[in-house]
């Protein structure tokens, strides 16, 4: 069976193709860890299925998220990103992806140390650094299929872990909802 789909997907209409997309949306942990992502994407590679008409990418994209945990930090994403999507002949999307992200957290609240002297003196961008190996599966729709609208929208689920935690790590989920908007080549 896996060997029929990858065999269907490298012998359909592969091309270097030059689409384009911006990816922009809610992300977050929870309601209360709230923020944004945005996600510039390349098509690497993109495959029709006339059979089913369905069709498939391969894609590049690199991605910065946003958010904040009120009273404890506000986070920063930097994600570049391997992906596969499909899209069926009706326009329903299914994706999936790994990342290699880059988090900084910068700490909510004024941060002090003990200097040489004595005193103590501010911190300013207090916070760290990890490393956050991400996999995503998401879901969606695209309306330019049926609707003729250049839009499409979709939810996506980010397994990560963050690499140092404290003195191990930590897996955490996180939820994006939002557009997918084609810049050029559809």
């Amino acid at each position: 069976m896996k060997r029929t789909i990858l065999a269907a997907f490298l012998t359909a209409t592969l091309s270097t193709a030059s689409a384009q997309s911006l990816r922009v949306g809610y992300y977050g942990e929870t309601v209360t860890h709230y923020g944004l992502r945005t996600a510039y994407e390349q098509t690497v590679l993109s495959g029709l299925n006339e059979n089913k008409g369905s069709s498939h990418i391969l894609y590049a994209a690199v991605g910065l998220a946003v958010y904040r945990h009120p009273h404890n930090h506000i986070g920063l994403i930097l994600s570049p990103e391997l992906g596969y999507r499909r899209t069926g002949r009706r326009g329903g999307l299914f994706e999936v992806s790994v990342a290699p992200a880059y988090f900084r957290y910068f700490l909510d609240g004024q941060t002090y140390r003990v200097n040489k002297s004595g005193d103590f003196e501010r911190v300013r961008w207090a916070g760290g650094n990890a490393f956050l190996p991400t996999v995503s599966v998401g879901i969606g729709r695209d309306l330019s299929v049926r609707r003729n609208i250049p839009l499409a929208w979709y939810t996506r689920l980010n397994l990560m872990q963050q690499r140092p935690y404290n003195t191990s790590r930590l897996t955490r989920f996180s939820l994006e909802a939002g557009a997918l908007i084609p810049l050029k080549g559809r």
